[in-house]
């Protein structure tokens, strides 16, 4: 992953997501998993290390599938 294009993909369906859904937890769980993605984005941080933060994040909250289908999805775009 060489630039953003793929980390703002999946941002952007998480926030979509997040505006979607009634269910309060699951909109907690999405923003604590790309919250810190503007960010790291602006502090200079690789597409690869967001990445890795992004899901890091995700498995903490047992919604790294989720999030790996994203990244898988966003590859494509």
């Amino acid at each position: 992953m060489n630039n953003h294009s793929e980390v703002l993909y999946v941002l952007s369906i998480a926030l979509i997501e997040i505006r979607a859904t009634g269910n309060l937890e699951k909109a907690h769980i999405l923003a604590d998993v790309v919250h810190n993605v503007p960010t790291m984005i602006s502090a200079g941080s690789s597409a690869d290390e967001i990445a890795e933060k992004v899901m890091l994040n995700a498995k903490r909250h047992g919604a790294d599938d989720y999030f790996s289908k994203l990244f898988e999805k966003a590859k494509k775009q």
